[in-house]
């Protein structure tokens, strides 16, 4: 066969990078790297240069957020820009700007300058992919820095350009609609995520037959997390149970994700345990700091937290929304240490952020820090006034676990000094912590209020909760009633003992109990009282 001529090998390696596109869109990521390695090797052959950058590029993205092969992915990112030297001014350094997720960068600051280079670019060669994914982008950037206004109303923009079916490059609409979700997972938005996850299911998902199912499993993911930030544990677990299915088609990345909210999931159940076994092989990761630096507190290992903390905080530069979760954590671990003068230094630094940016939330962190502060330095009156500006600014940010943790610790401050607005600060505690399902402030709370001779409120479910569950909850939930493992119950049900141990978390969320004990006894009340 006579070799090929330049323009037949330019068609070849156009024809591969269109079917790998097709592979990828198809979740056949192998496939779609084979297909990408043909074109590259073409278009070395024929000297189109700014080509082959352009599809090492894709292939640094794909080993690096695809096929979780980050080593492999940063040499093709290398690859590609040592070409885009050769190649001069070119519409594909606008897209090797953009190599990496959004939401795989740590460093927000980075990303907003990549994607404004990326934006220039677009803009001066017409690309409207690049440049919706641009902005979607610096939109994200955006919110990690905490400049909210400014960032939703770019990624609003790029969901605009989505909604008229401009885009046909599925790359584009992939990774625009992955910057989308995952800002409002950071800002923990439950309104837009709700929103933004329908639009893309029915604009990109449906269309496509649920592909590709990478995205689907990112919407399942954002959804997840930022249910977990309201405090909505049953559903979030729901959808990040349906992320990490084995078919629902979840990246190396975005099974880090979701490992990381079901941990953050088991910690609030009280099953410590649990969360411990299913970090341990994420550990290294900074999207696992935050809840594994609850694990450690949760046992009283302060300075192992403290370590955890820095050295996540190293890698997480201007990203606003991270640092403040982290540091107020550090707050509270370097206190446990003894260690008041840095813990002040970190509560300073919360503060500074607070100033700078339009967040409530980092606002409330930054008084409960101050207030921890001034409780570890016995400054009662300090204490009590930023505890309470903490309160209050924190029960507006529908975040359950930062405004309960604010309750106690003022309910602390007051315990020794007015013993009735303790009761009323613990009791405002275990209403939180028992509306949202979260044990260890739950059981904290009620040891407080003990202390102070006060009895602590029980929450008995009621017929309405009972009625509220499906179908197949009902039946795993007299199956605990009889005192069945899920092995029985499975049986009985048809079902898989891991399906059924999916059931039985679910149930006790919505029952709001904490072991299979107490689930069963409150099937065996609804029972004898003809409500279920």
């Amino acid at each position: 066969m006579p070799p090929m001529s330049a323009a037949e090998a330019q068609g070849d390696a156009a024809g591969a990078v269109a079917a790998g596109g097709l592979a990828y869109v198809d979740d056949r990521l192998d496939e779609a790297r084979s297909h990408w390695e043909r074109a590259f090797k073409g278009l070395r052959q024929v000297g189109d240069l700014a080509g082959a950058a352009r599809v090492a590029t894709l292939l640094g993205e794909l080993h690096w957020g695809g096929l979780g092969n980050p080593s492999t992915g940063r040499g093709w990112l290398e690859r590609a820009r040592r070409l885009l030297d050769d190649a001069g001014p070119c519409v594909e350094q606008g897209y090797w700007e953009l190599a990496r997720l959004a939401c795989d960068r740590p460093d927000a600051i980075d990303l907003e300058r990549s994607a404004d280079r990326a934006l220039a670019v677009a803009i001066e060669y017409g690309d409207l992919g690049l440049e919706t994914r641009a902005r979607a982008d610096r939109g994200f950037a955006l919110v990690c820095q905490g400049r909210l206004k400014e960032g939703f109303a770019l990624l609003e923009d790029a969901l605009a350009t989505l909604s008229t079916g401009e885009l046909a490059d599925p790359f584009a609409v992939s990774t625009t609609c992955c910057a989308l979700l995952s800002a409002c997972d950071r800002a923990g938005d439950t309104d837009r995520a709700t929103e933004w996850v329908r639009m893309i299911r029915e604009l990109v998902l449906a269309p496509a037959g649920g592909r590709p199912r990478m995205l689907g499993a990112h919407c399942m993911v954002a959804l997840g997390g930022v249910l977990c930030t309201a405090g909505r544990w049953a559903e979030a677990e729901q959808a990040i149970l349906a992320a990490l299915d084995h078919g629902g088609g979840a990246t190396a990345a975005q099974r880090v994700d979701a490992t990381v909210r079901l941990a953050e999931l088991r910690l609030a159940a009280g099953r410590a345990d649990e969360a411990a076994e299913l970090l341990a092989p994420v550990e290294d990761q900074p999207a696992a700091a935050a809840v594994l630096a609850r694990l450690h507190l949760s046992r009283d290992d302060a300075e192992l937290a403290v370590v955890v903390i820095r050295r996540a905080m190293e890698q997480l530069t201007g990203d606003v929304l991270r640092q403040a979760s982290l540091l107020g954590l550090l707050v509270e671990a370097e206190v446990a240490c003894g260690h008041t003068e840095i813990a002040r230094s970190a509560a300073d630094r919360l503060r500074e952020l607070a100033e700078r940016g339009e967040i409530p939330v980092v606002s409330g962190l930054a008084s409960l820090a101050e207030g921890r502060v001034a409780v570890a330095a016995g400054d009662s009156d300090a204490a009590v006034s930023a505890l309470g500006a903490a309160v209050t600014t924190l029960a507006l940010t529908r975040r359950p676990v930062p405004e309960v943790e604010a309750h106690l610790a003022l309910a602390e401050a007051l315990e020794h000094r007015s013993p009735s607005a303790a009761i009323a600060s613990a009791r405002a505690a275990h209403a939180v912590a028992l509306r949202t399902g979260l044990v260890l402030p739950r059981d904290r709370s009620a040891a407080l209020l003990r202390r102070l001779g006060v009895t602590a409120p029980r929450s008995a479910p009621t017929a309405a909760v009972v009625e509220g569950l499906s179908a197949r909850e009902v039946e795993v939930l007299e199956g605990l009633r009889r005192g069945d493992s899920n092995a029985q119950i499975a049986k009985a049900l048809f079902l898989s003992p891991k399906t059924v141990e999916h059931h039985v978390s679910r149930v006790l969320g919505k029952l709001g109990v904490r072991t299979r004990a107490e689930a069963a006894a409150v099937a065996a009340s609804m029972r004898a009282t003809g409500s279920s």
